[in-house]
């Protein structure tokens, strides 16, 4: 479980430099636009596509960080006043629907990225395909899926108490 954990880990860290990346590439490409249609009256064509674009890796490849650094939005305010025992059979029985329901969304999103590449979807004025984020999100969605059973498996471990 532990060399489970490392893994996933080392995954996250590369997972949070490339999100780390595409909000600098955000924010400089929305800077150039901004000076170029300002300044030089040429915006830069396909620019809110690809920052779209960026933006959606952002949120897919910080999500697993996220989670691993509880910070995340949680109600406790009725929670922490119950037992240690039972809050942790609460947050056991909320990791499992998550699970549950990541792992759905990560393979509906695989499903989705296949009907796209399949019809050849692309993007409206530089024509990328769209696929292409479409998996990059749903890996977001598996690695996350992936920290959600790595809490579980610490519930049922020695180390998880």
């Amino acid at each position: 479980m532990k060399t489970y954990l490392a893994l996933l880990a080392k995954l996250e860290a590369v997972m949070k430099i490339l999100a780390a990346c595409c909000l600098m590439g955000m924010a400089f490409l929305t800077g150039a636009d901004v000076l170029g249609r300002g300044g030089f009256n040429t915006p830069i064509f396909g620019s809110e596509e690809i920052v779209t674009i960026l933006a959606t890796l952002a949120v897919g490849l910080s999500l697993p960080y996220a989670h691993s650094q509880r910070v995340h939005i949680g109600v406790e305010i009725v929670v922490r006043r119950f037992s240690r025992r039972t809050r942790d059979i609460i947050k056991l029985i909320t990791d499992l629907a998550a699970l549950a329901l990541f792992a759905l969304v990560c393979w509906r999103m695989a499903l989705y990225a296949g009907t796209l590449n399949r019809a050849g979807t692309v993007s409206m004025n530089l024509e990328l395909p769209e696929y292409y984020v479409v998996y990059a999100l749903g890996f977001g969605f598996l690695v996350f899926a992936l920290g959600i059973f790595g809490d579980v498996m610490r519930f049922f471990s020695k180390d998880g108490e």
